[in-house]
């Protein structure tokens, strides 16, 4: 009897740390190291003059993609292609377009991934106006890099995540989504084992509520996880943000619906096979002209969507999984 307490003791001294270090916390602890401020941050970067527009292949985009690269090897991301987290493509003789991408590994081994992206690329300088693309897509890209580094200290806190996570910053958006379209092509795993693809794309502005609430969020899904991904968001709302209004038929407007389905990078992954789905806060006055500035950005709002969005995708690793 001695020797079993003993040894029942010496496993407890052992593996207590591990036990106690592993607790799982709650989604609001995570969700409550968010910051407007940091958002605002990384947006009034990003949608600075000094990027300028952030054309592919233009020393503005550059200075994006370096910003975001060094962001993500400080949150300890590792590259899903060899050894760096740059993927160089060319859109033209003239262009070379750069997407980058960050992998955070399952806390256990797993096959399976999910995609969460943002594309940073904008239109640059057009009849000498800077085009900042603050809302196009700056604020999404702000809301990504947030999104992963909590992601980031859920892994460090050994919490998960329970599938891989690939944080993907897509160049070329602007010139007919070649960023996405070379990364499905080119992936180095089957297409099955990527789950889901979650896409950001302009989610910083107000200008175009479904309603009379200016706490909103739209979205469009592929068909094949639309009921799904209804149910897991009604779900997040009731229970985390039932202040906010979730538009699931984009103005109940089915050819909208449809059309928007084809105008991100999400739907490179649809017509790859991988189920996707975009969160938006809609087209507005401010879109593809130069006053999309840093200074129209609601940053309560992009605050409370990023919430959603993480919640979200953390319930689909841990839950859902369709």
């Amino acid at each position: 009897m001695y020797k079993v307490i003993k040894t029942i003791l010496v496993a407890w001294l052992v593996l207590s740390p591990f036990l106690l270090f592993s607790q799982n916390k709650t989604p609001e602890f995570y969700t409550s190291q968010l910051s407007a401020d940091k958002l605002q941050s990384s947006v009034s970067f990003i949608a600075n003059d000094l990027t300028k527009g952030r054309q592919t292949g233009t020393p503005g985009a550059l200075i994006t993609a370096s910003y975001i690269r060094s962001e993500l090897e400080r949150m300890g991301l590792i590259p899903f292609y060899s050894h760096t987290l740059s993927q160089s493509f060319r859109i033209d003789s003239a262009q070379i377009g750069r997407n980058i991408i960050g992998v955070l590994n399952a806390q256990y081994y797993t096959d399976q991934y999910i995609v969460i992206s943002a594309h940073y690329d904008h239109l640059g300088i057009i009849g000498g106006q800077i085009y900042n693309g603050a809302d196009d897509n700056a604020s999404g890209v702000a809301s990504l890099l947030a999104i992963a580094e909590l992601f980031a200290k859920m892994k460090s806190e050994r919490d998960g995540p329970k599938k891989n996570i690939i944080f993907a910053f897509f160049d070329g958006k602007e010139s007919s989504m070649a960023g996405s379209e070379y990364f499905t092509a080119m992936l180095p795993v089957k297409k099955s084992q990527i789950r889901l693809n979650i896409n950001i794309d302009q989610i910083g502005c107000t200008f175009a509520p479904p309603g009379d609430n200016k706490n909103y969020l739209l979205y469009v899904a592929d068909s094949k996880v639309r009921g799904n991904i209804r149910k897991d968001l009604d779900i997040i709302r009731r229970f985390y943000l039932p202040d906010m209004d979730l538009d699931h038929t984009f103005y109940g407007s089915p050819s909208f619906y449809e059309l928007f389905m084809r105008t991100s990078d999400h739907y490179s992954f649809s017509k790859a096979g991988i189920p996707s789905v975009m969160f938006t806060s809609g087209i507005h006055m401010h879109t593809y002209k130069p006053t999309d500035v840093h200074f129209f950005i609601d940053y309560t709002a992009l605050l409370e969507r990023t919430k959603l969005i993480f919640l979200f995708a953390d319930r689909y690793i841990k839950i859902s999984g369709y």
